[in-house]
């Protein structure tokens, strides 16, 4: 399967990406952090991508650890900010320290095959401190779409990047999401992802059997995300919770 897109093009990624709300998601994980965390500034980002919620996280005073199991996301995430980042992957994190927050942007969580689900979980949860706080989000069971390839434009001043898009069922909850990439220098290349739909409610459940307390929320504080049953997870481990 290629992950091309993260594996070898994470110029093209920024570039598809763009216009994503980071400054907004950002605010909403401060805010949640600032209202139930614990007050300090240790933040591991997991599944950090190319460093734009680092950089961000970094830039509010949060001493930032990032970790994407790509290398070349996280050779890029080194040029935008002095954050620390690294190469991992879960459930296996390559950290020793507690950190205050622990945040997963932009469904990293999807991202795990459902045998990786619960060991990650409680890789997180011990990767928090007292009375830390963690936040993910999800995008939960994807609707049926036409099984026709969609096509995709992004404007960009270098010109427009397409991308033609198939979700494909196959398993229980499972979505295999196949694409090409056209670039405006004419570059094409195809990336393959995996990715699982999981239930709200279990997910909810797999938090609070780590013994932590969990409030859920729309997209990064909008009632929802257009096209899915999007929730974001925010998860506190209290005072001697665990």
């Amino acid at each position: 399967m290629s992950e091309a897109l993260y594996a070898d093009r994470p110029d093209v990624y920024d570039a598809l990406y763009a216009d994503k709300e980071y400054d907004a998601e950002v605010e909403f994980v401060v805010e949640q952090f600032e209202a139930e965390g614990n007050g300090g500034d240790r933040a591991l980002v997991v599944g950090c991508g190319t460093g734009e919620h680092g950089k961000r996280l970094r830039e509010r005073g949060f001493e930032v650890t990032g970790v994407d199991r790509y290398e070349a996301m996280v050779e890029r995430a080194r040029t935008k900010s002095d954050a620390e980042f690294r190469v991992g992957r879960l459930p296996d994190l390559p950290v020793d320290d507690e950190f205050d927050l622990v945040f997963l942007p932009f469904t990293v969580v999807d991202h795990l095959p459902p045998e990786a689900f619960a060991p990650s979980l409680r890789s997180l949860a011990d990767a928090l401190a007292d009375d830390g706080l963690l936040v993910f989000d999800t995008m939960g069971e994807r609707p049926p779409e036409p099984t026709a390839l969609q096509l995709y434009t992004y404007d960009r001043p270098e010109g427009t990047y397409a991308r033609l898009v198939q979700k494909r069922p196959f398993g229980d909850r499972r979505v295999r999401w196949d694409s090409l990439v056209v670039t405006p220098d004419g570059d094409v290349f195809a990336d393959v992802h995996d990715l699982t739909d999981y239930d709200r409610a279990v997910v909810v459940g797999a938090l609070e059997v780590l013994g932590l307390s969990v409030e859920t929320f729309g997209w990064y504080g909008d009632t929802e995300q257009e096209g899915y049953d999007a929730t974001v997870f925010v998860a506190s481990a209290g005072s001697g919770s665990r």
